[in-house]
């Protein structure tokens, strides 16, 4: 049901906001993905749900440095992918409403997570400087 309402909304999206913001999203799951794959060499198993895509890491364990580098993978490519895309425009002098789009999305996405509240990012990155 969840993918049938995406699908529609997507489909009706004829601003593109919503299409700028999933790729926002994804780009975030991309970094904590990648930073899975680069610790432990395989790919994580990911979950679907109505609130994103979440890495299952099946009680494995993880050291405070490994859970700081996997928490702040996310927040980190949003936040390349927003300094990128205004250092392209900056530099190409071709501004656009769906590059400021993206990158203050990016900045919103990456700048949420970093909130240190529980099943987001920040509370990751702030227990594992606790531990």
């Amino acid at each position: 049901m969840a993918l049938f309402a995406l699908s529609f909304a997507l489909a009706f999206d004829s601003s593109g906001i919503l299409r700028i913001g999933l790729l926002c999203a994804l780009l975030h799951e991309m970094g904590h993905v990648l930073v899975y794959r680069i610790q432990w060499h395989y790919w994580p198993d990911l979950q679907l749900s109505p609130f994103g895509i979440c890495l299952l890491l099946r009680g494995q364990f993880l050291s405070s440095g490994q859970e700081l580098l996997l928490a702040a993978a996310g927040p980190t490519f949003n936040l390349l992918g927003c300094s990128l895309v205004l250092f392209y425009m900056n530099i190409t002098g071709q501004y656009s409403y769906a590059g400021y789009w993206f990158a203050s999305t990016n900045l919103l996405v990456g700048g949420v997570n970093l909130l240190p509240l529980p099943g987001l990012d920040g509370a990751r990155i702030l227990h594992s400087f606790l531990r």
